[in-house]
């Protein structure tokens, strides 16, 4: 029954538009959503692993925060990397997903270190913002090889 001033049409029309933002009642393509769940997590691998790279620059104590982005982004590389698999993606997309590991693996063991060698590296930090010189430089590079915390020699 249509609403006084209304024909059957508008109200249907009016239905179907507030409708548009519930679920549909008709199950959806499994297949549909395996591949959209993987694009969700290549893309949360490929801004962890973008996050991680721009963020290792930082001088402790901010370096924490590139070593928890590249942790978050081996996990969800590997769970990115599982679903699409599973949902038959490209070659190309499961070749990109590994060497982005691979990546994430290696600046996880850099920041890792940095972090865990924090005296080491604060020293280096400190005393690279006070070269001023190329010896200056040369000196704070020849401490940290030798792990120099103290900075005196």
């Amino acid at each position: 029954m249509a609403r006084r001033g209304t024909t059957r049409q508008q109200d249907t029309d009016r239905a179907a538009s507030r409708g548009a933002g519930t679920k549909p009642t008709a199950p959806e393509d499994p297949a549909a959503d395996r591949a959209s769940s993987a694009r969700l997590w290549l893309r949360l691998f490929l801004l962890a692993l973008l996050g991680a790279a721009l963020t290792s620059g930082l001088v402790l104590p901010w370096k924490v925060i590139a070593l928890v982005l590249a942790l978050f982004a081996l996990a969800a590389g590997v769970v990115a990397l599982v679903k699409a698999v599973g949902a038959k993606f490209p070659r190309f997309v499961v070749l990109a997903t590994s060497l982005g590991l691979a990546a994430a693996l290696f600046l996880t063991a850099g920041t890792a270190a940095s972090v865990l060698l924090w005296p080491v590296t604060r020293t280096y930090e400190d005393c690279m913002s006070r070269a001023l010189t190329l010896q200056a430089q040369s000196d704070c590079e020849d401490g940290l090889r030798s792990l120099d915390v103290f900075g005196g020699a």
